[in-house]
């Protein structure tokens, strides 16, 4: 009876970690908008499309193009948010990363767009 028992922990833990490793998002490369700060009417009704590469159920890259703030800025903010977006495993976790002081709008704008292509993402 004892030997019964420990094969059925042993088993129910193999079926944990199997469990566990099962991929929640498919591979590929992912593109979604968000809204961003229009450089050329210094309002915030811009826009901006992010693109993010998933592997092995992680982002492994983020991009943006199509924005419409200036390039140095819009790369400022991505270098800023980049590691935190690259650990963030849910779109959840994506809309929790701390914004860039002083380019607010951009930064949510791609926030919005992270979270929306890993939703897209999701199997």
């Amino acid at each position: 009876m004892k030997k019964l028992v420990i094969v059925g922990l042993v088993l129910f833990m193999v079926a944990g970690m199997v469990f566990a490793q099962q991929q929640r998002f498919r591979n590929g490369n992912f593109t979604a908008q968000g809204v961003s700060y229009n450089a050329a009417t210094n309002t915030p009704n811009g826009s901006l499309t992010a693109q993010i590469t998933i592997r092995g159920n992680r982002i492994t890259a983020v991009n943006a193009t199509n924005y419409t703030d200036s390039s140095a800025f819009m790369t400022m903010t991505l270098n800023a948010m980049r590691p935190a977006l690259l650990a963030a495993t849910t779109p959840e976790a994506v809309m929790a990363v701390d914004l860039v002081s002083g380019a607010t709008y951009t930064a949510r704008g791609l926030r919005q767009a992270v979270a929306a292509a890993m939703t897209s993402a999701r199997r």
